[in-house]
């Protein structure tokens, strides 16, 4: 693919661009995963055109398509999870030649490996967590502002490295990282800010009340012992929220809000 490629949608407009040079079908798009539902990245029209660029769907492609037929073709991380989708549509039905296999094949092989260097850039490589990077490029969608952040910070972590070593600490963060996924929706974001930091970025909920409801769960989740090594390790977290909630305040904003509720909560905890 050109060099000049620097994103999943660059990527997967190259692809359509070679594609409809080689499948003559009326529709060509490529749909990608994000949270719970799948966004056209990339269409291109021979005919009876489909206006599906940028549109959102779930797992049933009918409603974007209608009763027209289609081949799909699975774009997949090298892992094998699945990331989307290379979509043929057309009036009549699809039977595409080994040829035209070997093509689609190869750009969703290559589409898989752009998703995985993707990914890699804006993910921690400890805990499989978003990364500080990822908060950068959400700095820089306005539109994409959460309703609500949460700020969560591990107290007293020091002394586990510092009794147990970093190792520990590290296989620590990661039991901490997993039970923080459980406790959230899929469209919902943790970043891992600092060494003992995170950070959750929720969309669509309404209510504060709804972080609210999220942050009881998470201070509950820390009522059982971790387990490290088989050993059980006790530690718990302070959290402060911000909210969208009547007003509008930019990501860092919420972010700082957010940071300086979690201090207030520390400040509290360590008053006799």
């Amino acid at each position: 693919m050109p060099s000049k490629i620097r994103s999943t949608d660059d990527a997967a407009g190259h692809a359509i661009q070679l594609l409809t040079t080689l499948v003559h079908v009326d529709t060509i798009f490529i749909a990608i995963q994000e949270g719970s539902v799948y966004r056209i990245v990339q269409a291109h029209n021979r005919r009876d055109a489909l206006a599906v660029s940028g549109m959102t769907f779930r797992a049933d492609v009918s409603a974007i398509i209608g009763e027209r037929l289609y081949h799909a073709v699975p774009i997949s991380s090298n892992d094998c999870l699945i990331y989307g989708f290379i979509y043929l549509v057309d009036r009549d039905p699809i039977t595409p030649s080994e040829d035209e296999l070997l093509a689609l094949g190869t750009m969703a092989s290559l589409l898989g490996y752009t998703i995985d260097l993707e990914h890699a850039t804006v993910t921690d490589s400890l805990t499989g967590l978003f990364n500080r990077r990822y908060l950068d490029e959400l700095f820089q969608r306005s539109t994409d502002a959460p309703l609500g952040v949460m700020f969560i910070d591990l107290n007293d972590f020091k002394q586990i490295n510092d009794n147990f070593g970093h190792e520990f600490g590290d296989l620590l963060l990661i039991e901490i990282a997993n039970r923080l996924k459980q406790q959230i929706r899929q469209t919902d974001r943790i970043v891992r800010y600092g060494g003992d930091e995170f950070i959750i970025c929720f969309h669509n909920l309404s209510e504060e009340h709804g972080i609210r409801a999220v942050q009881d769960k998470i201070n509950a989740s820390f009522i059982d012992p971790f387990m490290v090594n088989g050993q059980p390790v006790s530690i718990s977290a302070s959290i402060g929220v911000s909210s969208n909630q009547g007003r509008y305040a930019s990501l860092k904003q919420l972010i700082t809000d957010a940071d300086q509720a979690m201090y207030q909560m520390k400040q509290r905890r360590k008053k006799p």
